[in-house]
């Protein structure tokens, strides 16, 4: 059999490739080819300018729309390809790896103007390949960093356009702290209804809350969820089974206004306390990755679903962190084992769920942590340093034992040039805890509380 077109161009490439020969013998002809982006028809550019600034991509594509000719307008790029010559170590946890990572994340800053609309952004040397995606603000691996040899990039290369083409909708994400206390529930209450308040208070987007803490059930209590027709453990056997009917599973959150209308705010997937009854052989003996599956099937029903999963490492934090995109995880600055259970998170639960993800998607990258915040805090300026004191401690204590650097996971805004340790936070206030007597999400009632959410939403996803 004939080596494919694909492979020829990998093959061919000079043992020292610069990035021309890169975007011209393999990226443009060859991968943007099988993504089904045309170089005759006008669906791919070359130095494509972000809008933000003088920097340019190497590559950017788009569908033409009618006359809409992308390489004539230069508007609304869907997909940006970043590339380094090939003699540039682009392994993970290379210097230049993360900064090819962190230069595509520029480019997709809100601020570029010209990359609003990309949804996938792609780094690659001819050696690696790494798929992105971007959802709102929110720019996160899909895949694990591919090493591409002759014999697998045509999988690897037609497995990056399978991703894109299935495009879904919500950006998945669990509220997570191995330390219990610090907020979970409360934030992803007060997130979702946010997030639903039409315009200009809120974000007008849908919004799924899952309840995965039947131990707790804290999420469904507070809001006063009544059941909904099937239960989430019916529905996996059903999905098993496939005989799943996924609307009766669906609960709606709805408030009363004014003017006696009933404002459907969001859906609920409530706690199911039927799983209690079974034991931990019983659970574990439940496909893993189930909840995964299940919350695909309404992927593309919503703009984002929240997932509150419950401290610890048991079956259901495993089966929250593996269905999520991203970790989102409160901390309080006053407590050292929170941060200490985040880190721990970091080095090692999150990579073993990456790992058992793959056992069914090969290629998909871990679950993706964002930046901690502190969350239901007034903070003074000494325990504020005494806070980043004992951080700077965890983070050197890890880099040294586990040669992982977590800067960038508790200083975000730290860098080389800039002495930026600020953490995002959620300030104490009364009203946001007001819903264990009231059933109704703070946001609703308290234009402060609205507001301090709307700037963690504009911080992490908005």
């Amino acid at each position: 059999m004939s080596d494919s077109s694909l492979k020829q161009a990998l093959l061919n490439l000079p043992p020292m490739a610069y990035e021309a020969d890169i975007v011209g013998r393999l990226v443009i002809p060859e991968m943007m080819a099988k993504w089904n982006f045309s170089y005759s028809d006008g669906e791919i550019v070359q130095q494509y300018k972000v809008g933000n600034g003088l920097q340019f991509v190497d590559v950017a594509g788009r569908k033409n729309y009618g006359d809409d000719i992308f390489s004539h307008t230069l508007n609304g790029a869907e997909i940006i390809v970043e590339i380094k010559r090939n003699t540039i170590d682009l392994s993970s946890d290379s210097k230049n790896y993360l900064a090819a990572v962190a230069q595509l994340k520029r480019y997709l800053d809100p601020s570029a103007a010209n990359c609003e609309k990309v949804k996938w952004g792609v780094i690659t040397n001819g050696k690696h390949i790494q798929l992105f995606r971007r959802h709102g603000r929110t720019v996160y691996p899909f895949t694990t960093n591919i090493e591409l040899t002759p014999d697998n990039i045509d999988e690897a290369v037609g497995l990056i356009g399978k991703y894109m083409e299935s495009d879904h909708r919500a950006l998945k994400i669990a509220l997570y702290n191995n330390k219990g206390g610090v907020g979970k529930t409360t934030t992803a209450i007060n997130l979702a209804a946010t997030l639903c308040i039409p315009k200009p208070e809120g974000y007008a987007k849908r919004v799924l809350l899952v309840d995965f803490d039947p131990n707790q059930k804290d999420l469904t209590d507070l809001l006063k969820i009544k059941p909904s027709r099937i239960r989430l453990s019916q529905y996996l056997e059903d999905v098993k089974n496939n005989k799943s009917n996924k609307q009766g599973i669906i609960s709606k959150y709805e408030i009363k206004l004014k003017n006696s209308k009933v404002y459907n705010c969001f859906d609920v997937i409530p706690a199911d306390e039927s799983f209690l009854g079974k034991s931990s052989h019983e659970l574990m003996k439940v496909k893993k990755g189930s909840l995964r599956e299940t919350l695909s099937q309404f992927a593309d029903d919503y703009d984002y679903i929240l997932i509150d999963a419950p401290p610890g490492d048991n079956y259901f934090t495993q089966e929250a962190i593996t269905a999520a995109d991203v970790i989102l995880m409160p901390s309080k600055h006053n407590s050292i084992s929170s941060f200490k259970n985040a880190a721990m998170a970091m080095k090692q639960i999150l990579p073993q769920l990456g790992s058992e993800r793959r056992a069914f998607n090969p290629e998909l990258a871990d679950p993706t942590p964002l930046p901690i915040f502190f969350n239901g805090e007034n903070i003074t300026d000494a325990s504020r340093k005494q806070a980043e004191q004992a951080i700077q401690e965890i983070i050197e204590t890890v880099k040294l034992e586990d040669q992982i650097d977590l800067t960038s996971f508790f200083f975000p805004k730290l860098t080389d040039a800039q002495e930026d340790k600020a953490i995002f936070t959620i300030p104490n206030y009364a009203y946001i805890s007001s819903i264990a007597f009231s059933y109704r999400p703070a946001v609703f009632t308290s234009k402060v509380a609205r507001g301090h959410y709307k700037l963690l939403i504009e911080e992490y996803f908005i």
